[in-house]
């Protein structure tokens, strides 16, 4: 009963020390505070701070969980890319082989074969092997009275044999051909009289009667690109002059081989010297 007298006083009390504490003039003491008071104020005192020092007493820090450590997952490796199959080497290419007579050794032939008045035409090279395809085949013509092996003049005939090649002519200029050229005007003719010292060689107009008969040079289509097959080069009388390898005309010759110009033009740029024509 005694200490819910002294409650009230020691709320004043309390209430002056707030007031202290917060700046304001402390309020004299009553100076016939019983003793009891003072037990008073000391016992709230306690009361009032032992909460406080429970509170920090028994608050315990926060417990840290520590945060397990993260595992690094190494990344998959790419797969390495397949290395791209190495290009297949072109293969060789084939080479054919070419039929040329026995006893012909040139390093490179040209095989004429007639039927009739056409011609099959190949260039062929000679090589450790043996002779292989260098050209073609090509396909033209050669004597009306397709090929034959006594040739005479004027039999229109294309002599059969192997010939060598020589220089050429025509109304250009030297397309390629390594063996000589020379261009043609009106005046130039190869005779065929058999009779004359000149028969079958290339001469100059006018004849002042060296001749009577020559066949004239400047013949387009057949002579705009032409190389003399060196066919009866010791010049016998009758046997045969002025043999060409020639333009084709679409038809037989008068004893000449003839190939569209494309081809006689390949052929010629083909050949070097000793180059030889083998016609059957």
């Amino acid at each position: 009963m005694s200490a819910t007298r002294r409650w009230p006083y020691a709320a004043g009390l309390l209430t002056v020390t707030l007031l202290a504490a917060c700046g304001g003039a402390p309020a004299a003491a009553p100076t016939s505070a019983p003793t009891s008071s003072t037990s008073a104020s000391t016992t709230t005192t306690a009361t009032t701070t032992s909460p406080t020092t429970s509170t920090t007493s028994t608050t315990r820090p926060p417990t840290h969980t520590p945060t397990p450590t993260s595992r690094l997952i190494p990344l998959p490796r790419p797969k390495p890319r397949p290395s791209p199959a190495p290009a297949p080497k072109p293969a060789a290419p084939v080479q054919l082989a070419c039929s040329v007579p026995a006893g012909v050794s040139a390093s490179q032939v040209v095989v004429v074969r007639g039927s009739g008045s056409r011609a099959t035409v190949r260039a062929c090279r000679r090589t450790s092997a043996g002779y292989v395809l260098a050209l073609g085949p090509y396909y033209g013509h050669v004597g009306i009275n397709g090929v034959s092996w006594s040739k005479h003049e004027g039999d229109l005939t294309t002599p059969g044999g192997t010939y060598p090649l020589r220089g050429g002519f025509g109304v250009y200029a030297n397309p390629g051909l390594p063996q000589g050229w020379f261009t043609v005007d009106s005046n130039d003719v190869w005779v065929d009289d058999s009779a004359s010292s000149l028969y079958n060689t290339h001469q100059r107009k006018p004849a002042n009667g060296r001749w009577s008969s020559a066949e004239n040079l400047l013949k387009t289509p057949a002579y705009t690109y032409a190389q003399v097959i060196g066919y009866n080069e010791a010049r016998t009388p009758g046997r045969g002059s002025a043999i060409f390898f020639h333009v084709d005309t679409g038809g037989g010759t008068a004893g000449c081989v003839s190939l569209p110009t494309g081809a006689l033009l390949a052929v010629m740029r083909w050949e070097r010297a000793g180059a030889v024509m083998s016609i059957s």
